[in-house]
């Protein structure tokens, strides 16, 4: 049986709310029986990808939106974080840059697509998820 559950929030690109929709996250990664050292991972990963779209997405301009998409595979998870503002390139600065480092790091695949705003697609390993 495939497993075909997901979740999609889409809230305001600020600091609190970035952390609301990690605990939603969490919440989702619970409920769908995911261990606590993947949702530990899972969760440090993406809320580096919010972290970055609601500090750096909309300089400048007024607050845009930011929105996180889940989707479930049979032993993989997809996870989406998009906005509308622009990538900005910067020179690394003292103890910062280091985000899609370590997405990189914790996914096992992910990609940056720069059209019409930006989104950070994660894929995870989950293993066998009880169905």
């Amino acid at each position: 049986m495939t497993n075909r559950s997901h979740l999609r929030i889409r809230r305001p690109a600020t600091p609190t709310t970035t952390r609301a929709i990690r605990h939603v996250l969490v919440a989702f990664l619970t409920a769908i029986g995911l261990d606590e050292d993947s949702r530990d991972d899972i969760q440090t990963a993406v809320g580096e990808a919010l972290a970055n779209a609601a500090e750096h997405a909309y300089e400048g301009t007024e607050i845009g939106q930011i929105e996180l998409a889940v989707e479930v595979g049979e032993n993989s998870l997809c996870v989406d974080v998009v906005d509308e503002g622009n990538f900005i390139e910067r020179d690394r600065r003292p103890g910062r840059g280091f985000g899609l480092t370590i997405v990189r790091a914790i996914a096992r695949d992910v990609s940056v697509d720069q059209r019409g705003g930006t989104r950070v697609r994660m894929v995870f390993d989950t293993g066998n998820l009880p169905v």
